[in-house]
């Protein structure tokens, strides 16, 4: 009897650190992005397709680049259809999904998942 209740306990332990563990997102698709009032308006749409858009408003001209994407081991590299257009074209994402980053020359962004 003593050991059905250990048992069942540390089973009832076990299930309750995975009720109550974080939902990760495993998918890289979305909307990543500075916060809202920031007008310098950098955003990056991967699209499930595989296609993305890409805007940042912080330079001029301004960029507003589409093409497709594809996933390496670590990086998302932005394959553009948008002939001599410069932009951030490898992002690195972060383990949780959560976080797009970039560097090119001496301009390096961060940009967050947005709500969905």
């Amino acid at each position: 009897m003593k050991r059905l209740l250990k048992t069942t306990f540390f089973a009832a332990l076990i299930f309750m650190g995975f009720a109550f563990s974080p939902v990760i997102s495993t998918s890289v698709v979305g909307v990543y992005g500075v916060c809202d009032d920031n007008p310098s308006n950098v955003r990056l749409e991967l699209k499930s397709d595989n296609t993305f858009e890409y805007f940042d408003n912080s330079v001029t001209p301004n960029v507003n680049v589409t093409g497709s994407w594809e996933l390496t081991k670590e990086d998302v590299v932005l394959l553009s259809s948008n002939q001599g257009a410069t932009f951030h074209k490898k992002w690195k994402i972060s383990e949780n999904r959560e976080v797009a980053k970039s560097g090119k020359g001496m301009t390096f962004y961060t940009l967050r998942k947005q709500g969905e």
